[in-house]
């Protein structure tokens, strides 16, 4: 996506998604939403999880605070973020080089957001501690290649929530998937393949510092043995 970014300077955000999306699949493609799942043109999955994307903000954003996303990629939901809360900047956290490079080419012009190099194992995170004012943490879909999230939650995420006022994650939770029905077998069994961690959610209900406020379940499946699902903290 650098290379095609380069290739095509004019190119916005956007652009680079549709591109990605396009590259190695046709219409339509399968889409779960609420444990139900169907056949859908890409590009209106996209827009579908565009909408999830800012929905999981209602309510939490009020204006003038950061979004700092960890495990941001290349930027695409500070993106659609930006657009729909005008109020507020952006800053995310990638551990890639590429990811941090083709970032910083798309929104080289864009005032309320940036993105710098991150990793979720560095004892602090000074990203965050480099924002100032008040702070709402994101991810989506980046803590589930943790081998576990109970280190990442319950130790380096509370020594950084002096200036978090809220969590909110668009996760795979695999605590979520349902024990007795096949769709939510075969989603418990796609996670233990992948090697994904299993410990999410009951990291964050443990730890003492955190208060989870709702959980959503199956927001979003682009895969749908991989879905997406909401959750919300605040510190106690």
């Amino acid at each position: 996506m650098l290379s095609f970014k380069r290739d095509h300077p004019d190119a916005d955000y956007r652009d680079v998604k549709r591109v990605a999306n396009h590259h190695d699949r046709e219409s339509p493609v399968l889409f779960s939403r609420d444990e139900d799942v169907y056949l859908a043109d890409i590009d209106d999955v996209q827009r579908r999880q565009d909408e999830v994307v800012r929905g999981a903000f209602d309510g939490v954003l009020e204006g003038g605070e950061t979004v700092v996303a960890l495990g941001c990629g290349w930027g695409y939901n500070l993106g659609v973020l930006a657009a729909a809360y005008p109020e507020t900047r952006f800053v995310g956290g990638e551990p890639t080089e590429n990811g941090v490079a083709l970032a910083r080419e798309l929104f080289a012009d864009h005032d309320r957001v940036r993105v710098e190099p991150f990793d979720f194992f560095d004892d602090r995170w000074r990203l965050l501690e480099q924002v100032d004012g008040r702070v709402v943490l994101f991810t989506r879909g980046s803590l589930t290649a943790l081998p576990t999230a109970e280190p990442v939650v319950s130790e380096t995420l509370p020594e950084h929530l002096d200036r978090v006022t809220a969590g909110v994650h668009l996760e795979h939770v695999y605590e979520l998937h349902p024990g007795e029905t096949l769709l939510g077998l075969l989603r418990r069994e796609y996670t233990r393949l992948r090697d994904y961690n299993t410990d999410l959610l009951s990291a964050l209900e443990e730890t003492p510092a955190l208060d989870v406020t709702t959980v959503t379940y199956d927001v979003a499946g682009g895969n749908p043995l991989h879905p997406l699902s909401e959750v919300h903290w605040e510190p106690t």
